[in-house]
């Protein structure tokens, strides 16, 4: 691309009228249609000097350093598609934008876009400022116009001439001018638009919490369908009402509808709505409510005006659409926040610290706006260090009293509940990260009716995850609600109650975590709660150590298999060190998962102590099935210290306690780990057999991440005798298993062995790809590999080395540290080399 011109530009924007219509008329065509038409544009706008800045679909954006050469473009372009059946709409706005590396930025490329939308195929339009820099161009006065992006009304001309249908602007409309223009929201925008022109939908609600943009986006919308309203587009502001019996008056004043006599206003409106077609909305209902709900069910038709509502609650009126605003998505929220920004700092540029402040905020609109406010004084990275510790995000002198501050604008959502719904919302704020209903009954008392009541005020949301209802709150809602119980006198109650259902609920929880038919989705419910568990150990660390210690002893398996060991081992060396004589079971488990995570981080002592303390804390306790696990973990102390001969005798010892206790999982581990030692050994037939039939037990009894490592095992054996068809088909179903359940500590065994097979393959720089995937998770992990594995592990990489060089083998792990789990994944069990 050629350099952009630099200070007062001519933008010029195209766009193919009819584009649909052209596609379904010429079919296949059309593309060639579509080139035609770009290249016949292209030489002309290279021959006055144009500038090519963005080509989306089938429009154009051209830049000019001369308004006259842009008018001669547009003319001349117009003229070459004249006999074809493309016909192009232009508009020309000229202005001083700013320029960035990502190209320009400002209002005035929005100006440009929207008036050349305004237009017709064949018609070329000019904005003011454009017009009066072609001195001797015809142009004809097409008088005053509002554009769809909603600002104040402008002058408009047609260069040339001929003879067109009205522009497509707004002309019956009270909308407001917002302060700011309408950015990203694309997909959000189209899904209301489709609500609004469906026949059906004569009222449409959108819903959500204050701040998320719900008032912004009804009026883009009402906007864009204004073409569809020949009776006009009317909005009526609610926020300033307090007495719902005024509502109706204030929307008769807005639509220029008088009463007439014998009938109510009531009346009036459904007869003058019914006999309209009309867009009239409905802002800001909430505090309203119900009264206003009654009100809109008897002026609505079902033909006639469709009525566009946002409130923070729906209507819950039969017929009534209500559509969710959901936060702007983390580009959206990005752009917009740099939008604001820019405003007041023009040199502005995002960095990795923005998207991160944006998601602190939620993405939230308003939030954004408010942060962007403060970026004269400081930096993102300052605003992440200083939000919640005195910066308060405040807007401007003209913003709404309700929105002056973010916490304005929830407290006035928070101020219209009821004493049992604020009390259940403050209650809420326990729960990091969301909850189930079962928990926000247990510990918040919850009831359906007040929870949903919160749900339907858009201050508490619902999704499904793991098969699971779960209720949340965005963040800057649940921050609002901690504050008020901090103040309530009630917190410390809420969170013993929190720390006590976690305690309980990982203790439900663990058995399913080690095996079952429902393994993967306890493991989606653990991982779902887990920050939960974090904010329990946070407060049972200081207030309850018999409750921390049954939540880390229940930690064991989820750990395994998601990783977090740095955390956890935190938790038990403050905990241990305290826990003399609190029941030996509690204590026989806290070891075990100490045991755990000192073998998955290579801490060969912490490992011995740990399985040691477990076993004679299980004996103690007399807890059998306790004391299997400890001989499983006494078993990989052993083969972890390199004495294969005692590992193997421990792991003779598990298989026999297991079967005499009727223990089928850890009888299945005995073989497995029986399998490792005879790997260890040489011993790779016997490997492949006894992990193998590992393999086939953990299936039955519904082990996925144990069944995915007896086949890594048996993959890695079957590499050694060179039976590498045998070790894919073995290895592609334990990868894909461990990636489906996200058991990320067997994904890196799968990939330690995935980077052998596939440089056998001749796949050398994906070998060396995945083995940066594999190292990079490990180090995410915080875990080790075992010493032997490890040793095939650097021989393979060394291999690599000399056979790509050191530079390229060094340049493809490198690449591989940059793969996501999936994508290292696939790129093991691609069939075919891809380079």
């Amino acid at each position: 691309m050629r350099e952009l011109p630099t200070g007062t530009v001519t933008f010029l924007f195209t766009d193919i009228e009819g584009s649909t219509r052209l596609l379904h008329e010429y079919g296949g065509r059309y593309a060639e249609l579509l080139s035609d038409h770009r290249r016949a544009l292209r030489a002309v706008f290279v021959r006055h000097g144009g500038v090519e800045v963005d080509t989306q679909g089938d429009a154009f954006f051209v830049a000019f350093a001369r308004a006259a050469d842009a008018a001669a473009a547009a003319v001349d372009g117009q003229a070459a598609l004249r006999d074809g059946p493309v016909r192009v709409r232009m508009g020309l706005h000229t202005g001083e934008p700013i320029v960035t590396d990502d190209g320009y930025v400002g209002l005035d490329i929005h100006r440009a876009a929207r008036i050349a939308a305004a237009g017709h195929g064949g018609q070329v339009l000019l904005s003011q400022p454009t017009r009066d820099l072609l001195a001797g161009v015809t142009a004809r006065d097409l008088g005053e116009h509002r554009l769809k992006d909603l600002s104040a009304p402008e002058r408009l001309f047609q260069l040339g001439e001929g003879d067109f249908p009205r522009l497509k602007t707004l002309h019956q409309t009270n909308l407001p001018i917002p302060a700011t223009p309408f950015l990203g929201r694309q997909r959000e925008l189209d899904e209301v638009l489709r609500l609004l022109r469906d026949e059906n939908v004569r009222l449409l609600t959108l819903t959500g919490p204050g701040g998320t943009g719900k008032t912004r986006l009804a009026l883009q919308a009402a906007a864009e369908v204004a073409e569809d309203m020949p009776d006009g587009v009317w909005w009526v502001s609610l926020s300033p009402l307090r007495d719902p019996s005024l509502a109706l008056d204030a929307v008769a004043n807005s639509v220029d509808v008088r009463e007439r006599p014998g009938m109510t206003v009531e009346e009036t409106l459904a007869d003058a709505l019914a006999a309209k077609r009309a867009l009239l909305l409905l802002d800001n209902a909430e505090h309203l409510l119900p009264q206003i709900a009654r009100h809109i069910a008897r002026i609505r038709t079902t033909d006639g005006s469709t009525i566009l509502v946002t409130s923070r609650e729906r209507l819950q009126l039969d017929g009534e659409h209500a559509w969710p605003v959901p936060s702007l998505d983390e580009r959206d929220g990005t752009a917009l926040f740099t939008a604001r920004a820019r405003a007041l700092r023009p040199t502005f540029t995002a960095t990795p610290a923005t998207t991160e402040l944006c998601a602190r905020l939620d993405n939230l609109p308003l939030a954004l706006e408010l942060a962007a406010a403060r970026v004269p004084i400081f930096s993102p990275q300052e605003l992440l260090e200083r939000i919640g510790k005195g910066v308060e995000l405040k807007g401007g002198r003209d913003a709404d009293p309700r929105q002056l501050t973010l916490d304005a604008t929830i407290r006035w959502s928070y101020d219209l509940l009821t004493p049992a719904e604020q009390r259940l919302f403050v209650a809420l704020a326990v729960f990091v990260g969301g909850c189930t209903y079962e928990a926000a009954e247990d510990v918040c008392g919850a009831d359906p009716d007040t929870l949903q009541s919160l749900i339907d005020k858009s201050l508490v949301r619902s999704r499904e995850e793991a098969g699971s209802g779960r209720y949340w709150m965005l963040e800057t809602i649940r921050t609002f609600a901690a504050a008020r119980l901090g103040d309530s006198g009630e917190a410390d109650a809420l969170r013993l109650r929190h720390a006590r259902f976690l305690a309980a609920f990982a203790e439900r929880a663990d058995p399913h975590l080690r095996h079952g038919p429902d393994q993967q989705r306890w493991v989606g419910l653990f991982a779902a709660d887990y920050d939960n568990v974090r904010a329990a150990m946070s407060y049972a660390l200081g207030n309850d150590l018999t409750l921390a210690l049954r939540l880390v002893g229940r930690l064991t398996f989820f750990l395994y298999l998601r990783g977090g060991f740095a955390e956890a081992k935190s938790w038990l060396d403050e905990i241990l060190p305290r826990a003399a004589g609190r029941p030996q079971g509690l204590l026989g488990r806290a070891h075990e998962c100490g045991a755990m995570i000192a073998f998955c981080t290579g801490d060969r002592a912490g490992q011995a102590e740990h399985s040691d303390n477990a076993y004679a804390a299980f004996v103690a306790a007399g807890d059998e099935e306790g004391i299997a696990d400890a001989i499983r973990e006494r078993g990989k102390t052993a083969s972890q210290a390199g004495d294969i001969a005692r590992a193997t005798t421990i792991y003779a010892e598990l298989a026999q306690h297991a079967e005499r206790i009727g223990d089928h999982w850890n009888a299945a581990i005995a073989m497995n780990n029986l399998g490792s030692t005879a790997i260890h050994n040489g011993e790779w037939e016997r490997a492949i057999e006894l992990c193998s039939r590992s393999g086939n037990l953990r299936r039955e009894i519904g082990d996925e991440s144990g069944l995915a490592l007896a086949l890594c095992n048996v993959a890695f054996a079957a590499v050694r005798l060179g039976r590498f068809t045998a070790a894919e088909i073995s290895l592609r179903e334990a990868l894909e298993t461990s990636v489906r359940i996200d058991a990320k500590i067997v994904v890196g065994c799968c990939l330690d062995v995935s980077v052998e097979i596939v440089a056998a393959r001749g796949r050398l720089r994906e070998a060396a790809r995945i083995a940066g995937a594999a190292t990079r998770l490990q180090e995410d992990l915080g875990s080790a590999r075992d010493p032997f594995e490890e040793g095939f592990f650097d021989r393979a990489v060394e291999a690599l080395r000399k056979s790509l060089g050191p530079e390229t083998a060094a340049a493809e792990i490198e690449r591989g540290g940059e793969l996501s789990l999936e994508d290292a994944a696939a790129l093991a069990l691609a069939p075919t080399d891809s380079d």
